[in-house]
């Protein structure tokens, strides 16, 4: 930084801190980020708790709840439950209103709980208090009302002639006043940052995927906020006086965090409607009965499923010396097979139009940084769609192989008992585990490249728009 850059950062931070109502502003935002971070860490430890006791009732229910046919255990079934991350802590995204754990049963596939087919626009589930929410709405607010007088104050005392008639080129001033407006959200970041990273070690920490996360989530938020900044310096340089300035900027604000956001759920929502619950379960209810192309019978599809599957275990000519239980088994594993059909189609269907509704808000980023950050911001601390998609197509995959051990193991060990087997403890104790991993970083930055485009072109545009008009700025 050269001397003359120095000395106009300098002076314009010793500005922002004599003036009282900026460090009211200041304090406040820095008490709501630490009181929104306390919140949000105390959600995801007890949170956190809850999963793990919920998971070892779970389990022990499983593995106690005695003798039973295989089969009549796979109805009875478990629940599986979603890791917390300890970034929900900054951003609970959608996490808290799509559920985070999910029945596990035979014949069914279910959404997770809590979770409704129609909730309205996918866009309308993202709010509350959170660290987030005062990173992306009332942060910018503080660099508004930082930056919308850097220019126009000085133009209005007449101390700009002054300065600029001592040699200082337009583009020094205005890099030393981005200095330090940059210096001043530092001033809160850093500490806020710090304490972020305290409180999600005592939460539980995380493993070098979730700090590069936190990383690029940090440098996503400075991205964000520069746009804003940038906006403020270029108000500040075209507005004829400081009020035109402010009102501009808040105008602005109030356009790209509440009007798009608004806009962008209602156009989602007429565009791609969701289906309701009942509409959803009549579907999958009409498609088990006749088909999903509405020709095909249960009867007709489950026969065909039982002969593919005989063949697979070259037993298509064995014919009368199965055993009665052995093609209980089978039959039994193709009307699973032939539900898991229906239930995909339909849930897939229905996940598609939720990442569609995604898509146009991503669209509507294009037209609001604030979405776009959003989107990102939710990404990258795994609590958006496209995780909670991650884990339930994880989940079901689980459930598939599960029913299927079962239903093997009666097809297996009822012989002559038929349905009136009951196996005990050890059948229970040998099911599959359950286990899942959070998708990586780049599942997470893949899924939201639209967005980050969004954002890096406001930045840009912001920049733009700042430096051009400080070479034109009236004195």
């Amino acid at each position: 930084m050269n001397s003359t850059l120095y000395v106009v950062a300098q002076k314009e931070l010793r500005e922002i801190t004599r003036d009282g109502r900026v460090r009211v502003l200041f304090a406040i935002v820095l008490t709501l980020t630490l009181a929104a971070l306390v919140f949000g860490a105390q959600q995801t430890y007890k949170a956190a708790q809850a999963r793990q006791q919920a998971k070892e009732r779970a389990q022990t229910q499983w593995e106690s709840q005695g003798e039973k046919n295989p089969h009549v255990a796979a109805h009875y079934g478990t629940h599986v439950f979603a890791p917390t991350s300890v970034a929900t802590a900054i951003d609970p995204g959608v996490s808290a209103y799509l559920g985070r754990s999910i029945r596990i049963e035979a014949h069914r596939r279910n959404l997770a709980s809590h979770a409704s087919a129609q909730e309205g626009a996918a866009l309308q589930r993202h709010g509350g208090f959170s660290v987030a929410l005062v990173l992306y709405l009332l942060v910018p607010l503080l660099l508004i009302a930082l930056g919308y007088g850097m220019w126009s104050r000085e133009r209005e005392r007449g101390t700009l002639k002054q300065v600029l008639s001592t040699g200082i080129d337009r583009r020094t001033l205005l890099w030393g006043k981005a200095t330090a407006l940059f210096g001043a959200l530092m001033a809160l970041l850093l500490p806020a940052g710090i304490l972020i990273l305290g409180v999600l070690w005592w939460i539980g920490g995380g493993g070098s995927s979730v700090v590069f996360r936190l990383a690029l989530l940090a440098l996503c938020y400075i991205l964000y906020l520069g746009t804003f900044g940038a906006l403020a310096l270029y108000a500040s340089a075209v507005a004829t006086t400081s009020r035109t300035s402010l009102v501009t900027m808040i105008g602005l604000w109030g356009l790209f965090c509440l009007i798009i956001p608004r806009l962008g759920t209602e156009v989602a929502g007429f565009t791609v409607p969701l289906p309701s619950q009942a509409e959803l379960s009549n579907a999958i209810a009409s498609s088990l009965e006749n088909g999903i192309d509405g020709k095909t019978t249960q009867d007709d599809a489950v026969e065909k499923i039982i002969t593919a599957l005989m063949k697979e275990q070259n037993l298509a000519n064995a014919g009368m010396l199965m055993d009665e239980a052995e093609l209980n088994g089978i039959e039994l594993r193709a009307e699973a097979r032939w539900e898991d059909q229906i239930y995909d189609h339909h849930i897939a269907e229905f996940q598609q139009q939720l990442t569609n509704q995604e898509k146009v808000g991503a669209m509507v980023g294009l037209l609001s940084p604030y979405v776009a950050i959003r989107n990102l911001s939710a990404g990258l601390c795994g609590t958006d769609l496209a995780h909670h998609q991650h884990f339930s197509a994880h989940t079901e995959q689980w459930r598939k192989i599960f029913v299927d051990y079962l239903n093997k193991a009666f097809a297996k060990d009822s012989g002559a008992e038929g349905w009136d087997y009951r196996a005990g403890p050890e059948l229970w104790k040998k099911a599959p585990p359950f286990s899942y991993q959070e998708p990586g970083t780049d599942f997470a930055i893949g899924n939201h490249m639209l967005s980050l485009g969004a954002l890096l072109f406001w930045f840009a545009l912001a920049f733009f728009l700042a430096l051009a008009s400080s070479r034109r700025v009236r004195v």
